[in-house]
Order: C-alpha cells, then structure tokens, then sequence
C-alpha cells in the first residue's frame, strides 16, 4: 500500500498548532548556502575544499589517488568516502583542519558569520512565538544556529557530543542544541562512515527519552545511519511511547522519495502502522521557515492589543 505525503501547508499549520514543546532535527540543507547566498558550501563545495587541501600538500601521487578511489563511487556517498581518504592518509587533524577552512569560508571581513535566510526565519519563527522549541538536534558541525540565536537576544545551551556520553538535558529553561557529529571549532567532528555508524549507547539511550513523548520534526536531513536514525529505530518499536514524527523531504515526488528511500521506511514500520509519523514531500526549508517565522495580520493585531493593555 502507497505511503501518504502531505504538503508544505500541511506541515505548517502542525507545526504552528502544537501548544508543548518541540524538537526539531537538522541536517545540511538548513545550514548551505541557497541560491548563491549565505550559508555552507554544500557537499560538492566541501569536495572542492579536500581537492585544495591535497594540492596545497604538493603531492601529485596523493591527489591521483584520491581522485582515482573516488572515482565511480556514487554520489551520495562521496563526502564520507573523501574523509574517509583524507584520515586514512592524514589523520583527525587534517579532517578538523578542512572543516574549519568550509566554515571560515562564510565568514565576512569583520569575524561574523553569514546568516542563511532560513536560520534567520527560524530563530525569528521562535521569538514571534509562532511555535515552541526544547531541543534541536543537528548533524551539522556550524554553529549558524547558535549566532542567530544570539542575534535576536535568545538564550541556548549548546553541546557538541562526539563522545558517547548522556546528552545533558532541563539544564535551564534555554532551548538546548545537540551536536551529533561534533562542533567545527570545539575538538573533533564526525564524518566518516564507520563514525556515523558506531554503536554510541550512552547518546542513542539519551535520543530515545528525548524524542519518545515528543514532537519530532526532521527537516533538511538526509537520513544516513547514525545515532538518531537508530535511536528512532528503537523508539518506534516502543508501544508505550507517545512519540510523533513529521518526516520531511526536499524531493516532491512521492513514488521516488519510496523508492529511494525503502531503507528508511523499513525501520519506520510500527510507528507508520501506528499513525505516529506523517510524510511530508517538497519540503524545502528556506520557504517553510519564511512562512513558520512570519506574523499573521491577526497575530500582529492581537500583539498589539496585548502591548496597549501592558501600558495601560
């Protein structure tokens, strides 16, 4: 039987009618640069950054190579093949040294990160209180995020953790940030497969209390395995949990999204014959969080009224 999809104003509206807590998760896309604009170099962009990094070692022998074990290798998973190269031939600190160089890359002339638009509707999206957010958990190693956040005078609690530990969690009342795969300048990032696909128990435990009675929202992400994807996996087959998942793709065409994606599918079975997770196809998060951080003619009335009533 066909999956159902719903659409981008579908998505929208549950977003903004939930009242509790939310947790979102994000992968690349919400931080990469969009239509030439600010942002991270994307995956082909960071290709471009290991190709400069192995020339700037003057050594023809080791660019060949590389450029020959990637050869034919599928798109998809070039950009954990080329780190895999890159920390077989030059170690941990190389990885951490190109990493830096693609988030240097989006930094203007005074120190300061370049915004993409969807951060900024984001962060914006929260403090116009068009919805709630307790965590966000990121596979992104930037901290756009984070200086948006400290852009509009919010307060987070951010934790970079490569290590298999507990993710800390009700530190405060500030929305906490997770970073699966590690922090571009706070020690070392994750990116490889065998990473990605190592049994951190601690973390994975964390997920599931995280996300097993909580709104799940995942965005911009491409669903490789690691820590969250099998974390889910283990949540799904609870029947205690009262977890819900909106599960969003950037591709719009939903045959090809179940074909792609059967992988993915398979680890979803219970909570897809429960009802706890909604697809949502054509998703792409630079228009969703310009409409999730807009303000509603009514809403700005009702603002309004609020502030006259304060200063009455």
């Amino acid at each position: 039987m066909p999956l159902e999809f719903h659409l981008e104003r579908s998505l929208v509206k549950r977003i903004k009618k939930h009242k509790d807590g939310t947790t979102f998760l994000f992968g690349a896309a919400f931080s990469q640069a969009h239509n030439g604009g600010a942002g991270i170099p994307n995956v082909t962009g960071v290709l471009q950054f290991i190709e400069e990094y192995l020339q700037k070692q003057d050594d023809l022998e080791d660019l060949a190579d590389y450029q020959e074990e990637l050869e034919g290798v599928a798109p998809q998973e070039k950009y954990q093949q080329a780190f895999r190269i890159i920390a077989g031939s030059y170690g941990q600190k190389a990885v951490n040294e190109i990493v830096r160089s693609v988030v240097e890359s989006n930094i203007d002339d005074n120190g300061n990160h370049i915004i993409p638009q969807a951060v900024k509707d984001f962060v914006s999206g929260i403090k116009n209180k068009n919805f709630r957010v307790d965590n966000i958990i990121t596979t992104n190693f930037d901290t756009l995020l984070e200086e948006e956040f400290t852009n509009q005078g919010i307060d987070y609690n951010s934790f970079s953790v490569v290590a298999d530990t507990q993710l800390p969690k009700k530190v405060n009342k500030n929305i906490n940030i997770y970073h699966l795969h590690g922090i571009w300048d706070k020690g070392d990032t994750m990116h490889t497969t065998s990473q990605l696909q190592q049994s951190r128990a601690r973390i994975e435990m964390s997920l599931q209390n995280l996300v097993g009675d909580d709104l799940v929202v995942v965005i911009g992400y491409s669903g490789w395995e690691d820590s969250f994807t099998r974390s889910l996996a283990t949540v799904v087959t609870n029947p205690n949990a009262s977890y819900d998942i909106l599960w969003s793709f950037y591709e719009s065409e939903p045959a090809k999204i179940e074909y792609d994606r059967q992988d993915l599918f398979a680890s979803l079975e219970d909570a897809i014959s429960c009802g706890r997770v909604q697809f949502y196809c054509g998703i792409d998060c630079n228009t969703t969080f310009e409409k999730l951080g807009h303000i509603s003619e009514l809403k700005k009335k009702e603002l309004k009224r609020t502030n006259l009533s304060a200063n009455a």
